[in-house]
């Protein structure tokens, strides 16, 4: 191995995965993967630059610098995998900013010796990841609220728009509701269930058309 590529994760044991890019969507999203320039897959931050952030060979994950964002991403890329203990080589600086990143996500690290400081700062990283955790919860329902009277709302809108359909299409008046009554039920079941509706894309005119049907037939009654 280059000497420029001795700082690296390795998985120590079993772990969920040891696949090749095997990594998290937002950081796959992140960066250009290319399987050129080198062994494994290589992870580049931009499309221009010849030398990879950190490269992926399944159960080893290397890069030739200390930076710490390459660090943070070959340690979530580890924490996603399912890899609960870690050996670290290279570099102190490259050793110490993984121990401190891999143990903040709850990895067990081997290859580095940590100071009191260390221990200090990982005491401060594990705090901010748990009120970044807290925030994310607290929004959590707020959203599922949301997405929740969205849902409905789209279901009824839904639900008026069958109506229309059925009332203009349908001749028979018991038949027309026969078929609402079934629906609504199926939409309050689907509801309760938490099922989610999105809009059903019609077209306004055959909608305004179909309506026009139903207030036609009413007023030939």
């Amino acid at each position: 191995m280059p000497e420029t590529d001795r700082n690296q994760i390795d998985s120590e044991g079993r772990g969920r995965s040891t696949n090749k890019g095997d990594v998290p969507e937002p950081l796959r999203r992140r960066y250009y993967l290319d399987e050129r320039g080198g062994p494994g897959l290589g992870f580049y931050a931009d499309a221009r630059i010849q030398t990879a952030a950190f490269r992926d060979l399944g159960a080893r994950l290397i890069t030739p610098r200390s930076d710490p964002n390459a660090v943070r991403d070959m340690a979530a890329v580890a924490h996603h995998r399912g890899w609960s203990v870690v050996v670290v080589h290279g570099e102190a600086d490259f050793r110490r900013e993984a121990w401190l990143t891999a143990t903040a996500l709850g990895m067990e690290v081997r290859g580095y010796q940590p100071s009191e400081r260390d221990r200090q700062e990982l005491e401060r990283r594990q705090a901010a990841l748990a009120r970044k955790a807290t925030r994310t919860a607290d929004e959590r329902p707020e959203r599922g609220d949301r997405e929740a009277r969205d849902s409905v709302a789209a279901g009824r809108s839904n639900m008026r728009i069958v109506e229309a359909v059925v009332r203009a299409r349908v001749g028979d008046r018991p038949a027309q509701d026969r078929i609402l009554s079934a629906a609504r039920e199926r939409l309050a079941s689907w509801l309760e269930r938490g099922a989610r509706f999105e809009p059903i894309a019609v077209a306004h005119n055959a909608t305004d058309r179909d309506a026009n049907r139903a207030r036609e037939r009413q007023r030939g009654r």
